[in-house]
């Protein structure tokens, strides 16, 4: 076999994968080995085809038995997928190529629902778009459909890719789309113009282009870079968004009449947005917002299996798809099991009461994935816990967006450790850890065993890093693979007893060296007798060694923090020497990674605050990172009250205009709202105003003061931090750091795990 083989449409091979993870039917996958900065996917061709997989595109094969693989030797995998969905574009389908920054799923997704009835059309899953995900989308639709039209994603967030995918796309892609371009990603590039550019040569092959005019920029750059093209204007207009402005036009151009396009006005645009809650009875819940067909299942039920915990029942509760006519309940029940779905189970009127009555549905995780019909929301509804309406939201994108960026500031191929100790500083550690586990992280840190037993049944199972692992649990330890920090002579004796004793060899730890934070660790004084410790025993064996900065945040002591790295590199290198082989180091911590990426030499990183978007100090790097954790309530009271009204516990606050209006908030300080917020030392927002606290804050409610927000009514939203508070601004009011708010919030408000 050879790529000219998988360029065209054999049904034998349906799917093609990139992530080992990703793949669900062995026998029916094509596995390309992609070598990355932090990975290389070689390595786990021998576990693929243990499982199943026979055909591989790799740049060399790996070392062992594979029998009756089938292995397609090219010199660069990835300008292979570019071959492979070049020569399946053949000139049987038409294209539309959606580029942009703001909106391209979205009116992707508006298309496609347009169209599907009145013509045969497959578009890119979800938002596979990339270098890597624009081959993987082509394979994907031209495997569903052997002729017609292909609604195809292309982004780019760096310069000199946006050739690349357009020659990928020509030249069966003559019509493309330009939505709203945003600012987003424009610090890759030396200006706005340049980013624009680079996405008009993503569309430099079309014929006729329709872009969003409300960007002068864009359109006289398109006149400029493409003067033969058709360009198309679009506005708003009468249309319910720009987005259905955009679907009409292209509709129009591809040749849908005036009935098909009049069909759009009545479409809502679809919702990216996937949720994993505790719901009632015990049971955890993950939706999916997204167009409910069976591809989009496929993908929703790739995303519960990666975020599930191996321990408890899997069910998928299913409502009505839009091509439901294609697809058997046989075959639907039957791609649920490879996703490890123990239960399939339509949504009907008897299930709702079930629900209702406790009868169904125990201790179990269930995906829940349909049209958002009625009968749909009230088994949702009912699914989800009743009572406490406040919630602390977590936006596992922006928790990828700022790993990404962290990843991109160290040198290539530096692991990244991340932080997710005290529950993650309290988003959630098993969600982060498996978002973490998702993007080749090198490492997971905790702080003491416990939390790494967690991880574990939750069915994380990548490296784990126990910081504060003095305990009388070894066995629990080397039971669940977790990796010991040692930071003194004494407590590596008793490790190494305790591993002999256990029976492991080579176990893997992680010796902390004090270079300057004077908290733990080996002194200088004390290397030389680790050697001979290590030596007399084939039990253990150092994996890193690392060191803490003091003051990689304190920008007048550089010279300490230098001093420090300084120490460590030396320190390191005696330790490498008498040890006689290698091992990991890492010093650098959030403000190390943004601060001092070039000095010094390490192989990991430990992230800490930064992952989840807060800068550990104040700096224009800040705006790089996006806030992961949105806490918010909802106002249950408005009353109004004249001049000087006393408010609250002790009457300490009173009243400020003849008509003030006072919102009571079901949040207080037993959820991790400080009393000291009270009395208008800060604010909460609603509808885009920031409204004072008024009097003290209670143990479960607090009042607010929200006489200038714009129609305000009960039920609104109160965004205690989040994107319009930051947490930073709440720990300055307190004098403190924001580590202690974030990990303040209590386990009794509501967890809302949230990803496109």
């Amino acid at each position: 076999m050879t790529i000219h083989d998988l360029c065209g449409n054999d049904s034998r091979l349906k799917y093609l994968a990139v992530d080992s993870r990703s793949v669900f039917d062995p026998e029916a996958t094509v596995f390309a080995a992609l070598r990355t900065d932090v990975g290389d996917g070689h390595r786990y061709v021998s576990d693929l085809y243990s499982r199943g997989v026979r055909v591989f595109i790799v740049e060399s094969i790996p070392d062992g038995d594979f029998g009756d693989a089938v292995f397609i030797v090219v010199p660069s995998v990835l300008a292979a997928l570019r071959e492979i969905a070049h020569k399946r574009l053949t000139e049987a389908y038409r294209g539309v190529i959606i580029t942009g920054s703001e909106g391209k799923t979205t009116l992707k997704e508006l298309l496609y629902r347009a169209m599907r009835s009145t013509g045969n059309v497959a578009r890119s899953p979800r938002s596979w778009n990339s270098g890597i995900g624009l081959p993987l989308a082509v394979w994907d639709m031209t495997h569903t459909i052997d002729s017609g039209i292909l609604l195809t994603e292309a982004g780019i967030d760096g310069p000199g890719q946006g050739a690349l995918l357009a020659e990928v796309l020509a030249p069966s892609h003559k019509i493309a789309v330009m939505t709203p371009v945003t600012d987003e990603h424009d610090e890759a590039f030396a200006s706005h113009e340049e980013k624009i550019i680079e996405k008009i040569n993503v569309i430099r092959n079309a014929e006729v282009v329709v872009y969003d005019c409300s960007d002068q920029a864009a359109g006289v750059l398109l006149q400029r870079e493409l003067p033969a093209a058709k360009l198309v204007p679009v506005s708003q207009g009468e249309h319910s968004s720009v987005y259905h402005a955009l679907a009409d036009r292209v509709m129009e151009e591809l040749g849908f009449d005036s009935a098909a396009r009049a069909a759009l006005a009545s479409l809502p645009l679809t919702s990216k947005r996937r949720e994993i809650v505790d719901g009632s009875y015990g049971n955890t819940i993950f939706t999916d917002s997204f167009t409910a067909d069976f591809r989009s299942l496929v993908d929703s039920l790739d995303f519960m299996r990666r975020q599930a915990s191996p321990l408890r029942p899997k069910v998928l509760l299913l409502g009505s798809l839009l091509d439901d006519s294609l697809h058997s309940e046989g075959e639907i029940t039957g791609t649920a099991k490879k996703f490890g779905i123990e239960r399939v189970e339509r949504i009907t009127p008897q299930l709702l009461g079930d629900i209702h009555s406790g009868k169904e549905l125990h201790n179990m995780q269930i995906l829940l994935f349909g049209e958002h019909d009625e009968l749909f929301n009230k088994v949702s509804g009912a699914l989800e816990s009743a009572g406490h309406e406040t919630t602390l939201e977590i936006d596992l994108d922006a928790m990828a967006h700022n790993y990404n960026y962290y990843r991109s500031i160290v040198p290539a191929g530096t692991g990244i450790v991340a932080m997710v100790k005290a529950d993650a500083y309290g988003v959630g550690s098993i969600e982060t850890g498996k978002t973490m586990q998702a993007l080749g992280a090198a490492y997971l840190a905790v702080a003491v065993i416990e939390e790494g037993i967690a991880l574990r049944e939750a069915g994380v199972t990548m490296p784990v890093i126990v910081l504060n692992p003095v305990t009388n649990r070894y066995p629990a330890l080397f039971a669940h693979r977790l990796e010991p920090a040692v930071f003194s002579p004494d407590e590596l004796d008793t490790l190494i007893a305790e591993a002999e004793a256990y029976g492991v060899k080579n176990y893997p730890v992680h010796l902390k060296l004090d270079t300057g934070m004077h908290r733990v660790g080996f002194l200088d004084t004390q290397l030389g007798d680790i050697p001979g410790r290590l030596g007399r025993t084939k039990a253990v064996r150092v994996s890193s060694v690392f060191s803490h900065l003091a003051t990689a945040d304190c920008l007048d002591k550089d010279a300490y923090t230098l001093h420090q790295i300084k120490a460590f590199k030396r320190m390191a290198a005696t330790l490498r020497a008498s040890l006689g082989y290698d091992f990991k180091r890492h010093i650098l911590n959030t403000a190390g990674m943004m601060r001092f990426a070039a000095c010094g030499d390490y192989e990991m990183g430990r992230l800490g605050i930064g992952l989840y978007g807060i800068s550990p100090y104040e700096g224009p790097e800040s705006a790089n990172l996006r806030p992961v954790a949105s806490f918010r309530s909802h106002i249950i009271s408005i009353k109004h009250w004249p001049l000087d009204t006393p408010i609250g516990y002790g009457c300490k606050d009173h009243t400020c205009e003849d008509d003030s209006v006072i919102a009571t908030v079901p949040v207080g300080y037993a959820d991790g709202v400080f009393r000291r917020f009270g009395n208008g030392r800060t604010s909460f927002v609603v509808n885009g105003v920031e409204c004072p606290t008024v009097g003290n804050i209670c143990m479960d409610l607090c009042m607010i003061d929200v006489t200038h927000a714009p129609g305000v009514k009960v039920g609104d939203t109160v965004e205690i931090f989040g994107p319009h508070m930051p947490v930073e601004r709440l720990a300055a009011i307190m004098s403190t750091i924001p580590y202690e708010i974030l990990t303040s919030v209590s386990r009794r408000v509501k967890r809302v795990y949230v990803k496109e």
